[in-house]
C-alpha cells in the first residue's frame, strides 16, 4: 500500500504549483487570503519524506511488542497466575512448602524474613527437574508458612503478578477499587503516608481469607497480599 501511494503521489514541486493556481484561481478568495493560503501549502512536507518516519515508528512499536512477548515468555508459570483470596495459582492455602513447591513446579529457600520455627517466609526459585539444580530466582514473591502451612503470599516490588481484576504493583487506589465495587476498606498505614486498603468480608463472602493493598502517598500500590485473617493484617509479616 505505501509503495503504491508513493509511486501515484506526484511530485512536490508539483502539487505546489497546482495548489497555488486552484488557490489563486477562486474569485472568492482574496488576493491576501491566496497568498496565505498558499503559503500554507508550501508548508507541506510531501509524502515520500513521513514515509521513512512512519516506517521507523512502526518497526520500533514491533520491537517493543517483541521485547514484550519475550518478557513475558521468560516469565515462570507462578509469576503469570493470578493471585486472589484463594491462593497464588496452584498454591492454595494450608499445603505445606514441599506440597506447594510440587504443585508450582518450583524449588522454595527459606529467608532471614523468618523470625521464628513457627512462622516462616519461603521464596522461590526456578528449578531444572532434569538436572535437580536450582536455575534462577523469581522475584517479588514470597510464602508465609506458619505452624508448617501455607497462610500467606505476599508480592513485592518487581513481581508482574496480578489480581484477576489485573490489579499489580503499580496500580492506583481508583483502580483498586474500581476492580472491587469499592468494597475495600482504607485505612491510614502506621509508618508512611500511604494507606492500607482491605477487601471487605461482605465482598469477599468470607471471614478466613482477604486481600490487603499497601499505597505510597501518591496513592499507587507498592505491594500487596492475600492470605489467612488474621496473618494476612500483619504489617510486620512473621516479626
Amino acid at each position: 500500500m505505501i509503495s503504491q501511494f508513493q509511486k501515484t503521489w506526484p511530485k512536490s514541486s508539483l502539487v505546489r504549483a497546482f495548489g497555488r493556481l486552484i488557490l489563486c484561481s477562486l474569485p472568492a478568495i482574496s488576493v491576501s487570503g491566496c497568498l496565505a493560503a498558499t503559503a500554507q501549502v508550501a508548508t507541506l512536507r510531501p509524502v515520500s519524506l513521513l514515509v521513512p518516519h512512519l516506517v521507523a515508528r512502526a518497526t520500533a512499536v514491533d520491537a517493543l511488542i517483541s521485547r514484550v512477548h519475550e518478557q513475558f515468555a521468560s516469565l515462570h508459570e507462578l509469576e503469570k497466575a493470578s493471585i486472589s483470596i484463594g491462593g497464588l495459582g496452584p498454591v492454595k492455602w494450608g499445603m505445606t512448602i514441599q506440597e506447594a513447591a510440587n504443585a508450582a513446579q518450583v524449588s522454595f529457600v527459606v529467608t532471614s524474613l523468618s523470625q521464628s520455627p513457627s512462622c516462616q517466609y519461603y521464596l522461590p526459585e526456578n528449578f531444572d527437574p532434569e538436572k535437580a539444580v536450582r536455575t534462577g530466582t523469581i522475584d517479588g514473591i514470597g510464602l508465609m508458612v506458619v505452624n508448617g502451612q501455607v497462610i500467606r503470599i505476599d508480592i513485592w516490588p518487581g513481581s508482574p503478578v496480578k489480581t484477576p481484576g489485573d490489579i499489580g504493583i503499580g496500580s492506583t487506589m481508583a483502580e483498586v477499587q474500581a476492580a472491587y465495587d469499592g468494597n475495600m476498606e482504607v485505612t491510614q498505614h502506621p509508618y508512611t503516608e500511604g494507606n492500607y486498603l482491605t477487601l471487605s468480608s461482605e465482598a469477599s463472602g468470607t471471614n478466613l481469607y482477604s486481600l490487603v493493598f499497601e499505597t505510597d502517598k501518591s496513592g499507587k500500590v507498592t505491594q500487596f497480599r492475600a492470605g489467612q485473617l488474621p496473618a494476612v493484617t500483619w504489617t510486620e509479616g512473621c516479626s
